[in-house]
């Protein structure tokens, strides 16, 4: 017996509470500290004395190392486990089960997945929503289950996990699946789409269009706030899967700097697949041949002129000549076509939407090393601001 109460006694963990205004003053110093170690980078690569240079490089990069391990404890501080925000489904679950009369069973997986806390307002009401509405809409009644030779009891299955910097959670269901012919309708009603795209658009891209509806489009602008995507996938009869994507921190991450002419920009790390400098051989036009793919292995990946997007001068017009970064948000895919890629950095993400109008293409701002600010490029925005790019993709050879 005193081993055993030996044993918990040794194995037990000490914890203290602690104030979340203090962890967020925290995590604010560790974010003054990478913009601190950016200046110093930069005035040491100005330095011309070539072993000084050298010496100061080599205590920066230790610098940078403790930086990195700091931000990291301190953003454990603020991280909160996946099982917080499953707490009230069960609740919810009965609720509607009972206010619909349908009867549904919840599993879920990944309760140890971290998340920031500042997310969790937005996300959990999210979440909410769209269990409701698998409820709602998406299980059917016992009856019918039983007509379609399924379980009278519908399943909703939510996972969490996190992959390459991003939390990435599913819904699941083996309902009836979105009713396309509707969501069309309604899109079409509203104006989201027009009958010409809709003949291009496959099954998953025509579910996407519920995103306009009331309820999910409440859905959508909170994940947007977040830096997020959702992505649908649905099956008649089978069930819908609602994945989304979203950042594993607003507040600090690891960026590469381009270059498109004589502007700087800063693209966040988790969203770039690859780099490259494209031949001709690779390089196909779209339609009428105003529109360019990337053939990438088996892919065909819609590529974008930064300097036209952005309106700005670049340095080189035939893609030959230039770099192509293929980036992602959710499982949509395009190249950026830009001038020159440079140096990867932390940085310290700072909104611009409190003192500006919003602009597609640009997320946020940081503070470079040489004090200027330098814009964040927002990928996710820039594919939905081009998902016509998607819809057309007869190849003209």
């Amino acid at each position: 017996m005193d081993e055993l109460v030996q044993e918990i006694q040794t194995n037990k963990k000490e914890t203290i509470l602690v104030d979340l205004d203090k962890i967020e003053h925290l995590v604010n110093k560790v974010a003054d500290l990478v913009i601190t170690n950016s200046m110093m980078t930069q005035k040491i690569d100005e330095l011309k004395n070539v072993e000084d240079k050298k010496g100061m490089q080599e205590t920066t990069s230790l610098f940078e190392r403790h930086i990195k391990e700091l931000q990291d404890y301190a953003m454990e501080l603020r991280m909160i486990s996946m099982a917080t925000i499953y707490e009230p489904f069960e609740k919810l679950i009965e609720a509607a089960s009972i206010k619909h009369k349908k009867k549904v069973e919840l599993k879920t997986t990944g309760e140890t997945t971290k998340i920031d806390k500042s997310m969790i307002e937005l996300l959990s009401k999210s979440l909410n929503a769209i269990l409701m509405n698998a409820v709602e809409h998406g299980i059917e009644t016992a009856d019918v289950r039983a007509q379609k030779g399924k379980s009278e009891i519908g399943a909703i299955i939510v996972s969490a996990e996190q992959i390459n910097g991003q939390i990435v959670i599913n819904f699941k269901d083996d309902g009836k699946g979105v009713d396309l012919e509707k969501v069309e309708a309604n899109a079409l009603a509203t104006e989201a789409v027009t009958e010409d795209e809709l003949t291009y658009m496959s099954d998953d891209d025509k579910a996407s269009l519920m995103l306009h509806d009331k309820t999910m489009l409440s859905i959508k602008q909170n994940i947007d706030k977040l830096n997020g995507s959702i992505v649908i996938d649905t099956h008649k009869d089978t069930g819908t899967t609602i994945s989304i994507y979203i950042p594993l921190t607003l507040s600090i991450l690891d960026g590469l700097n381009i270059r498109i002419g004589e502007q700087h920009f800063i693209l966040p790390t988790t969203s770039i697949i690859e780099s490259l400098q494209p031949t001709t051989e690779i390089i196909k036009a779209v339609g009428d041949g105003t529109s360019e793919l990337l053939m990438l292995r088996e892919d065909f990946i819609p590529i974008i002129r930064m300097y036209e997007y952005l309106n700005i001068k670049g340095d080189y017009e035939k893609l030959e000549e230039g770099m192509l970064i293929v980036v992602k948000a959710g499982k949509e895919k395009v190249a950026l076509f830009l001038d020159e890629f440079l140096h990867q950095q932390q940085i310290v993400v700072k909104p611009i939407d409190k003192n500006f109008r919003d602009v597609v293409g640009i997320s946020g701002a940081t503070v470079r090393g040489d004090g200027s600010i330098g814009l964040i490029v927002d990928v996710k925005s820039i594919i939905d601001d081009k998902k016509h790019l998607f819809e057309k993709t007869d190849v003209a050879i």
